[in-house]
C-alpha cells in the first residue's frame, strides 16, 4: 500500500498493526508536520509547500473547505503541484459563489473532505507550510483534521508572505496578495481559485526568498525573523 511505504519514510518503523489505520496514518502526517525538526535545515536546501484554500465562507467553526492547492518549492524553484475540489455537506452561500466562482453543480461528483485530507496532508509532507494569510487556511484545515480524524495542527510552524515582505519592505504597509503582485509585477491566473492563488503566491515567495536568503541561513532562522515582525505587528 502506497500510504504505508510513505508513513515508514517518515517516521521510525511501529508495529504493522498500527499501520492499518487511516486514521493512524494522518495522526502520524499531523505529528510530522508540528515537528520543529525541519528547522534545523540550511535554508537553501529547505522545502516549502505554498497552501491555499477556498472554501464556503470565513466562520472557522461552520464554513468547509471547497477547493484546495499545493505548490512544493525547493531550490528555489516550483517541483510539484496539487489541486482537488471538494463536495461540502451544506449548499455554497450565493455570497461565496460571487467570491470565487465554485458552484455546487461544479461539486456534485467530487470527495468528501475526508477523503481528500490523507492524499493532501502527504502531499505537504515534511515541506515547511507556506502560504499569504496563511493562519486562516492552517486553523480550517486543523479543524477539518480533528472532525476527521481527531487529530491537528497546533504548534505547527509556518511562514506567511505578508509578515515575510515586511522583512524586505519593513514600512510597506500592504497586507492584501493583490498588493504584493503588484509589487513583484506577478499574474495570477484564475485569482481566488486555490491553484491560482498557490501559484501566484509561491511566485511571490521565490521573489521574497531570493530577497533574504543573504540575510538568513536556516530555516529557523528566517521564521525566529517572521515571528519577531508578527511580535511588532501585535505590539
Amino acid at each position: 500500500m502506497v500510504w504505508r511505504t510513505l508513513l515508514k519514510n517518515i517516521t521510525p518503523r511501529k508495529k504493522e498493526s498500527s499501520l492499518d489505520s487511516v486514521g493512524d496514518y494522518v495522526a502520524v502526517l499531523c505529528e510530522s508536520i508540528r515537528s520543529n525538526a525541519g528547522l534545523k535545515r540550511d535554508l537553501r536546501d529547505a522545502a516549502f509547500c505554498i497552501v491555499d484554500l477556498e472554501t464556503t465562507g470565513l466562520d472557522l467553526t461552520t464554513d468547509t473547505i471547497i477547493n484546495a492547492a499545493a505548490v512544493k518549492i525547493k531550490k528555489g524553484r516550483i517541483t510539484k503541484i496539487y489541486e482537488t475540489y471538494v463536495k461540502p455537506p451544506t449548499p455554497i452561500p450565493p455570497e461565496s459563489i460571487q467570491f470565487h466562482g465554485i458552484t455546487d453543480e461544479m461539486l456534485v461528483d467530487k470527495p468528501g473532505i475526508g477523503e481528500v485530507l490523507p492524499e493532501f496532508m502527504t502531499f505537504i509532507g515534511d515541506s515547511m507550510i507556506t502560504g499569504h494569510h496563511i493562519n486562516f487556511d492552517l486553523k480550517m484545515l486543523d479543524r477539518h483534521l480533528r472532525e476527521s480524524y481527531d487529530c491537528n495542527l497546533e504548534g505547527a510552524p509556518w511562514l506567511d508572505t505578508m509578515l515575510l515582505h515586511k522583512l524586505v519592505m519593513e514600512n510597506n504597509t500592504s497586507t492584501q496578495l493583490d498588493d504584493l503582485l503588484n509589487v513583484y509585477c506577478i499574474d495570477c491566473e484564475q485569482r481566488h481559485r486555490a491553484l491560482g492563488d498557490s501559484i501566484a503566491t509561491a511566485k511571490v515567495f521565490l521573489r521574497i526568498l531570493h530577497e533574504l536568503s543573504n540575510s538568513y541561513q536556516t530555516l529557523n532562522d528566517l521564521f525566529r525573523a517572521q515571528q519577531d515582525m508578527s511580535r511588532k505587528e501585535n505590539m
